[in-house]
């Protein structure tokens, strides 16, 4: 009898140390491939990209072999070929323009930075406030802050290699899409692969309208913004819009960083003017935020802001610049997946997709 509990015993004691290993070692595998994704995200982050571009590119040549006896293949060549002559012209007349504007708009902003600090020792608490920028300013003339510095040089050059990157890679998934969304079809059984490819073509779907309303949201956004400010009379008005327009890309963020440069400018124009262009960029951001972009995500995918927000920050945290850029459309793809995939798969649902 007592042998047989033993053997019972050692058996179960047996068993449970064999599921423990097995749980460990999953565990260790888990952990061991988000390392590894971490260690590669810099490079999925820019495939990301090159996937949005691809899908850019691929929309228009669709539209464009809709409308005309071309096929998409060629429709394809014709975009990249107008979007590359529109750039090459755009830079053949207005390249000097705007490189003297960014450097002449660069020149201005110490002396927007001087009457910012005669403005500030105006008031009792002036003083104090600018004492604490100068010694967090001085921070950077340690030797680690240096390194730095100079390192941007290096990262320029990244950044240049990192966009040739992107083109090609865009290029190639935009000629054969199929090729690419099959091959990660494969991936998985065959009994699941529909279900896979249901769920690519809906995260398509959903990339699709959100750059088609990110875009439209830049341009309305850069054209008022570059008008409102001409208005004003305030120099580098065209600049000025073309820095809004490129950081609206970036939702909640990017529109308080285009408000710096701006109200920088204000500044050294002197009187009220700086104040003029802050009620602007609020208003402008107000009719981005209630009008603009409400009326653009009635075909597109609406994300939370609260959500979208938290996304940013931890992507621009551990990611940095790419994150940050990258966070609104990966929060796109979860949205769907999780509404695709969870609420209705496994919740069984009733969940509208996009």
């Amino acid at each position: 009898m007592m042998d047989r509990e033993t053997a019972e015993t050692r058996s179960t004691s047996g068993l449970l140390t064999k599921r423990t290993l097995i749980v460990a070692a999953v565990a260790a595998a888990v952990i061991a491939l988000l390392l590894a994704v971490w260690q590669v995200a810099q490079i999925l982050l820019l495939i990301f990209a090159s996937l949005l571009l691809a899908l850019f590119l691929r929309t228009l040549a669709e539209f464009i072999s809709r409308h005309t006896p071309l096929s998409v293949g060629w429709s394809l060549a014709v975009v990249v070929l107008t979007l590359l002559g529109a750039l090459v012209l755009i830079l053949a007349l207005y390249g000097p323009a705007i490189a003297d504007g960014f450097y002449q708009l660069f020149r201005q902003l110490p002396t927007a930075l001087d009457r910012l600090r005669g403005t500030l020792e105006q008031y009792p608490w002036g003083p104090a406030l600018i004492d604490r920028l100068s010694r967090a300013g001085g921070t950077l003339t340690n030797p680690q802050q240096l390194s730095r510095i100079a390192g941007i040089f290096s990262t320029a050059f990244g950044a240049l290699g990192s966009l040739f990157v992107v083109i090609v890679l865009g290029l190639y998934f935009a000629a054969d899409p199929k090729t690419y969304i099959d091959g990660v079809a494969r991936l998985f059984p065959k009994e699941r692969r529909g279900r896979v490819w249901e769920a690519l073509n809906r995260i398509g779907h959903a990339l699709r309208w959100w750059l088609i309303g990110r875009i439209a949201a830049m341009l309305v956004v850069g054209i008022i913004t570059g008008i409102g400010l001409a208005v004003l009379g305030v120099p580098f008005a065209f600049i000025l819009g073309l820095v809004a327009a490129a950081l609206d890309f970036v939702p909640n963020i990017g529109p308080l960083i285009a408000a710096v440069p701006a109200m920088m400018v204000g500044l050294s124009q002197g009187g009220p003017t700086v104040l003029y262009v802050a009620i602007l960029y609020f208003v402008i951001q107000g009719l981005e935020g209630y009008l603009i972009t409400p009326f653009i995500q009635q075909k597109v995918v609406s994300l939370p802001p609260a959500l979208l927000l938290a996304a940013q920050l931890i992507m621009g945290t551990g990611l940095g610049i790419l994150g940050l850029l990258l966070a609104p459309p990966l929060v796109v793809i979860i949205m769907v997946l999780v509404q695709m995939l969870y609420m209705r798969d496994v919740l069984g649902e009733s969940v509208e997709m996009p």
